[in-house]
This record gives structure tokens, C-alpha cells and sequence, in this order.
């Protein structure tokens, strides 16, 4: 920590403080009332506030030049001035108008209720995430700090409302990415593969989403890339675990950005201390490329394409006896391109298109034994919009997904191998429609088919949502669907006699907003059936390999943002029950998963200093102890860890360095320290009093040290 607080100081006292020029004005509405509450920001930067009760507006600025003001209200549409800052004072003056009609978000009176998924999700922007003091820039590690989530330390995924991991799908510009998280061993969490400011917004829903997606049993996080840049510009990332530099150029129709990035953790953990004995500290390289063209004046195509390889090794308890280690090391490579393009084919119709390619390549040295394993996909995707009239418009489409697993294992005392090789066409067909038959309500109903050649399976499901303006302020929504998933990869490598994963969801939202503040909470049920089971003493034996689990998830979720009380300050609190219960995989019987607190908190908190241009975050993440199993006990999965706690705060500060933007970053994760305690593992063999002996599941490190220095040219 003196390390990180000492780099912190040297930065600090190595910029210059640059000339700062004020912005001030009044926004209003087009009768002439102004309008408290209005965010004014300068677009592509830090810089701004809202408006108090006179609708007036005043902050200062370090940058200078041609510049694009934004103003943005509730129930408006935004509205942008282009301004130059060349004087000490700059006044600007908006008058927003009212927007009670936005078809492509289904939004209805001021925007005060809707039924596209927005509305019974929760979208957070790319500042958002990366400010968001527990999430160290994940876009996943910000999601649990929403509700419906549960922190999963040693996995790093998704884990929503009782669900597992595998039951949350990713989808960039509407594409699926089978493999968004990075690849992990035992104990040691995964992180998303890509960088929050790739997209323009992150949407979350967590369950009763669009019929345009499938195969995912509990939640889809919709990730949307970003449209054309502002600017030419480069972007170097000076960090504590290594750095990045990516190149934009932007011309009038086409746009580049090239990037590339190297982690290492190695001279971090030279420093700090944790738990694993590296053999080879966490390392990965990293490119990617984003391509965008106007081909007409409506239409966008885009290319977006990554490239990670990282490795790293360390010693393993092992097991199977008492002190012994075993030497792990993992190597990976993986490649996601996602190509797109959309385009308004007139008379109301709006057609998009795109194809996405993953390539993954994982191998696992496990010492006495190795797996390399292989995952090929491939989806391409087609949908129409048509727009009849401001009340009723239609979505349809197709999409075809192409599926490749191969592994190969081998113990290497015996030389004794398995291979397991098989491909996957799924085939999926949707519809939906959205009306609105009578004043303050909103009805979504859609139908999606799929067919799967593996399984020689198929399914219909059904998606119904509806939501009833209550008061200009408050909504009461209602979804009901049928979601199915194919069985994971390594569930079909015993045997291909398995059918659909089944879900079915209904929930009940009541969400109120008003002056920036937002107010939702949402009850559901989730009924699960034909998940697959198995028999772990001979998880090898395929004919043991069966569609004869079932399960339940119910609860409550409260979340409240409030944008608006205290000045340049904003926090949001959400708060998570569910009772989970399964019988899948090798649970001999209905209980609660090791993944499934009961109850789950956070509180996340953000002040901006406009004098010293520095924004203060704090977390704080609490939930009950996990379910585990212990074999020294007569009942299953009857045991429980402590409470969790985190508690998390970081910096951002903003400065110019030879005249350049600046962000300096400080961030520590669990600042108290506290040893979280996940579960537990338990060696194989008992010890001479007949005991199975465990080891606790944490964190490789209490406390996790951040420092980060990103100048844009």
C-alpha cells in the first residue's frame, strides 16, 4: 500500500494545473419553464453538472477549443450545442422539447414507462463501471453491485437470481460470445474479456427478456458497440499490472480504432502477498481491432474483432493426500470477431444483420494428467423491423449458430486417454410484437422456435410482457417466458441422449422515477425442469446421464438511484433475497446451490469535486453465508460460510500532463481486509481418526492495490 500511495503522489505532483474556464447558462422546456434536474456535460469528457431549481447551470473546464455541450432531461430529447472555449465565461442557453413518442425504445409519456427490456433491467453506462470502486474495471465485477446478482469470489461470472454461471449468456450488437470470460483454474476468479468502453451501454436484464435472444436460462447482458468516435485520438494506459495504447482515426464516413495491451502480474506480486505459490505469474497480450463505415446514409456497418493469449501456473493443494502440491499451469487463446450492419430500408422498415466467429483454445497441465480443449462457434443473425404506426411495430428474424468442442485428456502415469469430438447446428426462428391498444398500456408478445442436430431436439417458447402507467412517475410491469438451453459442452462428452435445459420466469415490477432518482421492486419466480444429472462416481458413464433435474428460484429485488438530493453526488442501493433450490448435476436431492446467498446487499456511492476535478467512489457488498457440503456430515450440502463483506473505494482524478486529458486512477479492493471465506474443499481420503480434513476457499489475496494513469492525445 506505501508503493501505491507513493506512485499516487509522484503523478499528482507531476501535472500542471491548466487555466480553467467557466460554462454556465439555463436550460428550459420550449412553454419557457426551467427545467431542475437537466444534466449539461461536455460530450466526451468528465465535465459538467446539473441544473439547480432555476434551471441555471454553472462548472468549470480545463479543455479548450471547438467543444459539443450536451443537455439531457427525463422525458426530453437531448439536445447539443457546439461552443468554443476561448474566453474565461462561456454562456449557453437550451430549450428542450418534450419527447412523448420514442418508438425505438417503446417509450410513452415523457418516457415514464416502457415494455423493451430496458425497462425491467438496469443499463449502466461505461463510466459507470469503471467508477464502480469493486468492479477494478470489470464489466461483470460492476454487475454485482446490481440487484438479482450474487458474488461468486472464486468464479468471477455471472451468477443471477439462484441461477448458475453457464445460465447467463453474453450478446454484442445482438450476436452471441460464447466465450466472455477469461480462463481460470480452482479458486482463481475469471474476468470479462472485454473493455467497458468498447460499448455505449451496457444493458442487463435479468430474466423475461426479448424473444430475439435464446439459450440462456436465467439472463442476457446486451452489450452494444460504440457508433462513430468524436475525434481522432490515441489513448496510452500506464498501470500498476501493465498498459495499453490504442490509435482512432475518424474520417467523414469511415472510422479505426486499433489497440493493443499487455498485462503482467509478476512485479505486483512480488510486492503484495498472496496465498499461491506462482510458478508463473498471470501474463496475457492482447489486440483489437474496430472498423466502422457508412455505406448509406442510414446504413452502419461495423467490425469488431479481439485477440487475448495469456498464461500463468501455480502449486495446487492436491487433494488426494494431505501437503502435497501439484503444479498447475494453463495457457489460452482466444479470438472474437462480430461483424455487423443495419440500415433503414424505408417505409418504416429497419433491417439488421452480422455474423460472429469465437475461436478458443484452452490447455490445462494438471501435472498427472492434461486437457486441451478446443471450441469453435459460429452465429449469423438476420432481423426485420417494421413500424406501422406510432402503437404497433413487428420484429422478426432468424439466426443459425454452428457449434465445434473437441478435448483430449490424458493421465499421464497410465497414458490413458479420452477424446471427445462433436459439432452442433442450431437453428432458431423469432417474433414479437409491440402495441400499445389504449392510453398508458404497453404489450409485448413474442414466439421463438429452435432445433438443435446434436440433440435432434427442439422447442417452441413463449415471451409475454405487459406494463400499466399508474401515475406520470410509476409503471407496474408484468413478463412471463419459456427459456431453453443446450446442455454445456462438457455435459455432452459422455453422451449426445440429453434434451433442452428448461426455465420458466414470471415477474412483477413496480418501478417509479422522477428528478433523476429511481425507485424499482420486482418479484419473480423461476421454475426449472429437464436440467441434467449425473452420477460423479462415474461421471464417465453416459447411459447415467439424464434430463431428470429440477429446480426453483423465487424472491425480491430493490433497487433505488438517486442522481439528484446531494450535489454532484450520486448513489444507488440494492438490496437481493432468493430462496434457490435444485436438484441437478450430482445433487442427490432438492437444496439450496453452493452459488445462492439468501440475501444480498450493496451500496455504491460517487462524489465529484469540480475544485480539485476529482471524483470519489465507494462500495460496500454484503451477503449471507454460502451453502457447502461437508462429507464428515450425514446431510448434504448442510453447511454454511460467514457472511461476506467488501468493502471497496477508488479515485479518479482529472488533469492535463503537457496539455493532454488525464485520468489518474486509484483503487483498493476489501480495504478492511476482511478473509471472505467462499467454501470449502475437502480432501478425497480421510486421515487416521477418519475425518476429512478441508481447506478454506478465498481470496490469492486480502486486499487488491490499483493505480492507473490514462492520457488521451
Amino acid at each position: 500500500m506505501r508503493t501505491t500511495t507513493l506512485l499516487l503522489a509522484i503523478l499528482l505532483s507531476a501535472v500542471s494545473i491548466s487555466a480553467q474556464i467557466v460554462v454556465k447558462g439555463l436550460v428550459s422546456d420550449s412553454k419557457g419553464e426551467v427545467l431542475a434536474g437537466a444534466n449539461v456535460f461536455i460530450k466526451g469528457s468528465y465535465d459538467g453538472t446539473a441544473t439547480i431549481d432555476d434551471g441555471s447551470f454553472s462548472f468549470k473546464t480545463s479543455l479548450s477549443g471547438k467543444q459539443t455541450l450536451v443537455a439531457t432531461f427525463i422525458g426530453f430529447a437531448n439536445q447539443e450545442k457546439e461552443i468554443l472555449l476561448d474566453a474565461k465565461t462561456v454562456e449557453v442557453k437550451f430549450t428542450l422539447k418534450e419527447e412523448t413518442n420514442r418508438i425505438n425504445d417503446v417509450v410513452i409519456s415523457a418516457g415514464t414507462y416502457e415494455t423493451a427490456d430496458r425497462k425491467r433491467s438496469v443499463t449502466l453506462q461505461p463510466l459507470d463501471i469503471v467508477t464502480t470502486p469493486s468492479a477494478a474495471g470489470d464489466i461483470y465485477g460492476a454487475l454485482t453491485a446490481l440487484p438479482g446478482t450474487a458474488t461468486v469470489g472464486e468464479d468471477g461470472r455471472l451468477f443471477v437470481r439462484g441461477g448458475d454461471g453457464y445460465e447467463t449468456k453474453t450478446f454484442i450488437d445482438g450476436l452471441l460470445s460464447k466465450k466472455p470470460y477469461s480462463s481460470n483454474v480452482p479458486d482463481l476468479p475469471s474476468r470479462g474479456r472485454f473493455s467497458p468502453f468498447m460499448f455505449s451501454g451496457t444493458t442487463f436484464s435479468t430474466g423475461g427478456y426479448s424473444a430475439e435472444y435464446g439459450q440462456a436460462l436465467s439472463s442476457a447482458l446486451i452489450l452494444n458497440t460504440t457508433a462513430f468516435p468524436q475525434k481522432t485520438q490515441t489513448d496510452i494506459s500506464l498501470m500498476t499490472i501493465g498498459g495499453s495504447v490504442s490509435q482512432t482515426l475518424k474520417g467523414d464516413k469511415t472510422s479505426v480504432s486499433l489497440g493493443l495491451d499487455y498485462t503482467n502480474l509478476g512485479p505486483y506480486f512480488q510486492i503484495v502477498s498472496n496465498k499461491f505459490t506462482m510458478n508463473q505469474y498471470p501474463e496475457s497480450v492482447g489486440a483489437s481491432v474496430i472498423f466502422r463505415q457508412k455505406l448509406t446514409e442510414s446504413g452502419i456497418l461495423k467490425v469488431f474483432s479481439t485477440y487475448s493469449g495469456t498464461r500463468f501456473g501455480l502449486k495446487y493443494p492436491d487433494l488426494s493426500q494431505q501437503g502435497a502440491m501439484s503444479n498447475i499451469a494453463i495457457s489460452n487463446q482466444n479470438s472474437y470477431t462480430n461483424i455487423s450492419f443495419s440500415d433503414e430500408l424505408g417505409s418504416g422498415w429497419f433491417m439488421k444483420t452480422g455474423v460472429a466467429l469465437t475461436l478458443d483454445e484452452n490447455n490445462l497441465n494438471l501435472e498427472t494428467s492434461t486437457v486441451d480443449e478446443g471450441n469453435r462457434n459460429v452465429q449469423a443473425k438476420i432481423s426485420f423491423k417494421k413500424t406501422f404506426t406510432p402503437n404497433v411495430s413487428l420484429l422478426f428474424g432468424a439466426e443459425e449458430t454452428f457449434n465445434r468442442f473437441n478435448q483430449n485428456y490424458k493421465v499421464v502415469s497410465t497414458f490413458f486417454t479420452n477424446s471427445s469430438n462433436f459439432d452442433d447446428f442450431g437453428s432458431a426462428l423469432f417474433a414479437e410484437t409491440e402495441f400499445r391498444p389504449i392510453n398508458g398500456l404497453a404489450i409485448r408478445a413474442g414466439v421463438r422456435g429452435e432445433h438443435s442436430t446434436l440433440l435432434n431436439d427442439q422447442n417452441v417458447a413463449a415471451r409475454l410482457s405487459a406494463a400499466v402507467k399508474l401515475t406520470k412517475s410509476a409503471q407496474v410491469s408484468v413478463a412471463y417466458g419459456n427459456f431453453y438451453q443446450t446442455p454445456e459442452e462438457n455435459l455432452l462428452r459422455f453422451t449426445h441422449s440429453l434434451g433442452f435445459e428448461q426455465a420458466n420466469h414470471l415477474i412483477v415490477n413496480y418501478q417509479w422515477e422522477k428528478s433523476d432518482r429511481i425507485l424499482r421492486v420486482e418479484a419473480y419466480r423461476k421454475d426449472y425442469k429437464d436440467l441434467v444429472t449425473y452420477n460423479s462416481t462415474e461421471f464417465w458413464n453416459g447411459n447415467l446421464y439424464a434430463n431428470s433435474g429440477r429446480g426453483r428460484a423465487q424472491g425480491i429485488d430493490l433497487f433505488f438511484r438517486d442522481r439528484r438530493t446531494f450535489k454532484s453526488f450520486e448513489y444507488w442501493v440494492s438490496y437481493s433475497y432468493v430462496d434457490s433450490k435444485r436438484k441437478y448435476r450430482d445433487y442427490p436431492t432438492m437444496v439450496t446451490p453452493s452459488f445462492a446467498p439468501s440475501h444480498s446487499a450493496s451500496v455504491v456511492g460517487k462524489k465529484w469535486v469540480q475544485s480539485i476535478t476529482t471524483q470519489f467512489g465507494m462500495s460496500a457488498t454484503f451477503a449471507t453465508g454460502r451453502p457447502y457440503n461437508n462429507p464428515n456430515s450425514s446431510s448434504f450440502m448442510d453447511g454454511r460460510t460467514a457472511f461476506y463483506n467488501d468493502i471497496s473505494i477508488n479515485c479518479s482524478h482529472l488533469r492535463t500532463i503537457l496539455d493532454k486529458p488525464t485520468i489518474i486512477y486509484l483503487s483498493i479492493n476489501n480495504l478492511l481486509g476482511r478473509d471472505n471465506v467462499f467454501g470449502y474443499r475437502y480432501y478425497t481420503q480421510p486421515n487416521a481418526q477418519g475425518v476429512y480434513e478441508s481447506m478454506p476457499v478465498k481470496s490469492e489475496s486480502k486486499r487488491f492495490y490499483f493505480v492507473g494513469v490514462f492520457i488521451t492525445i
